[in-house]
C-alpha cells in the first residue's frame, strides 16, 4: 500500500534544485516537487539559501495530478489563512458577505457611494455659506 497520498506527510531527500523549486524523493521511486512558494513562509527569494541537493526534508502531499505530478509543501507546520479568518461569503452581485469587514461587508458598493456622495455634497454647501458671508 502506498504512503503517498494527498494530505499525507513524509520524509523525503532533495535531489534536485531549480529557481522555481526542488524536486524531493518521497520513496516508492516517486518524486514530488516543492515550489518556491512552499518552501517557507517567508519570501524566497534565493531557494539555495534553504535546500540544497541531498537534504532530508518533511513534506506534505497537496496534490497529485492525473498525469502523477505530486505538488509538495515543506510548509506543514503553518496555519492556513482560512483557520485564521472567517470566510468572506458573496451575495449574488459578488459583494463580501460577513468576515472583517470591508467593501460589501455590511453593506454594498452602491449605498455606500450615496452616503459619501450625500457627505461630500453636504461640505461642499457649508463651504460655499462660508465663502458668501466673507
Amino acid at each position: 500500500m502506498s504512503n503517498i497520498a494527498v494530505g499525507n506527510i513524509l520524509e523525503g531527500t532533495v535531489v534536485g534544485v531549480q529557481s522555481f523549486g526542488a524536486f524531493v524523493n518521497i520513496g516508492e521511486n516517486k518524486q514530488g516537487l516543492v515550489h518556491i512558494s512552499q518552501i517557507a513562509s517567508s519570501y524566497v527569494e534565493d531557494i539555495n539559501q534553504f535546500v540544497k541537493v541531498g537534504d532530508k526534508v518533511t513534506v506534505k502531499v497537496l496534490e497529485i495530478k492525473d498525469d502523477g505530478k505530486i505538488s509538495l509543501t515543506m510548509r506543514i507546520h503553518e496555519e492556513k489563512k482560512e483557520d485564521r479568518r472567517p470566510y468572506k461569503k458573496r451575495d449574488d452581485r459578488g459583494n463580501h458577505q460577513g468576515g472583517r469587514g470591508g467593501v460589501g461587508a455590511k453593506e454594498d458598493f452602491e449605498s455606500m457611494m450615496k452616503k459619501w456622495m450625500k457627505t461630500s455634497e453636504d461640505k461642499m454647501g457649508d463651504l460655499g455659506k462660508r465663502e458668501k458671508r466673507r
